[in-house]
């Protein structure tokens, strides 16, 4: 009886610290049981800039993207140099000036006593990308004086590491090209060439991708993203890709339903192609998805949970 009494004596108070007075509520932990819609105002979406679009099926085809570099195909890049050591008298080209092959580039001394100026031509049509030439410039044959690249097809030089991907890509398959400079646009093209070789000590490999440029507004050396297709396209349902938000693992976005509120939603993604991805599980099509201000959606759902709960308690 003792022990009896002695227990009650423990339990009853500590009981009544985990019973609210009137509502047993759920642990707070810091983290919003709200999960139902977000309403804003007229204000609060100008104020968010927000913008939605609505997904759609689109022929998509399972792609990987690579870090890549523009380059002048070495079949279209020339070197100018001399079989000898020099000087150079005259420079007969500007950077970036369009030649044609035979052009003459550069005017040169001979060092060798009592040999004769020379003039040495362009072996290749194209611009003047890198002019080292200078009057009076010593030069011995081993220096490139002027270089000129045609640059009409330029080559998407990526570089991709040993993963699965690379057992999937082929030769002739379609690529694009995205850069920084050109926000927004895709110039597509096809995987020429492939390195073979590979150095012990470099884990990655290079592919090239031909990028036709008939306007010229590529150059050498713009860096940007390729992607290059792995498969055959098929329908799929696909949003933007700034729409979903999360971590690997747990991934959302937000719908706008037809009361105009906006629901979280957690998607299952597949293919990714350029600016749009694949949506396996979690958004229908024609179903709004937002795709500017759905950031800072988030933290204002949190806010409107964090302020009441189901019963109209602040916390």
């Amino acid at each position: 009886m003792k022990r009896l009494s002695f227990l009650l004596a423990v339990l009853i108070p500590w009981s009544s610290l985990l019973a609210g007075p009137g509502h047993d509520h759920g642990p707070q932990m810091g983290t919003s049981a709200h999960t139902g819609p977000v309403a804003l105002s007229d204000a609060q979406r100008k104020n968010l800039g927000l913008e939605t679009t609505a997904a759609a099926i689109v022929d998509l085809a399972p792609s990987v993207e690579i870090p890549a570099i523009l380059v002048v195909p070495p079949e279209k890049h020339g070197s100018v140099s001399a079989p000898f050591a020099g000087r150079v008298l005259e420079v007969l080209v500007k950077l970036g000036q369009q030649i044609q092959a035979g052009d003459p580039v550069v005017r040169v001394a001979p060092l060798a006593v009592g040999s004769p100026a020379q003039t040495l031509a362009s072996p290749v049509s194209g611009h003047v990308i890198l002019q080292n030439a200078m009057p009076g410039l010593a030069f011995t044959p081993e220096t490139s004086l002027v270089e000129v690249g045609d640059d009409t097809q330029l080559l998407a030089q990526g570089l991709i590491f040993q993963s699965p991907e690379l057992n999937k890509i082929q030769i002739g398959a379609a690529a694009a090209l995205t850069l920084d400079v050109f926000p927004g646009e895709e110039f597509p093209g096809v995987l020429q060439r492939l390195d073979t070789g590979h150095a012990a000590e470099d884990p990655g490999f290079h592919l090239y991708a031909a990028i036709p440029n008939p306007a010229h507004c590529l150059r050498p050396n713009y860096r940007g993203n390729l992607r290059i297709s792995l498969g055959e396209t098929q329908p799929v349902v696909a949003i933007p890709r700034r729409a979903v938000l999360g971590s690997l693992g747990k991934l959302f976005v937000f719908v706008e339903n037809d009361d105009g509120q906006f629901e979280k939603r957690e998607v299952v993604t597949g293919i990714r192609a350029g600016n749009l991805v694949e949506i396996v599980e979690g958004v229908l099509p024609d179903e709004k998805v937002v795709t500017v201000g759905n950031y800072q959606l988030q933290y204002l759902g949190a806010e409107s949970s964090s302020g009441a709960d189901e019963h109209g308690h602040s916390h």
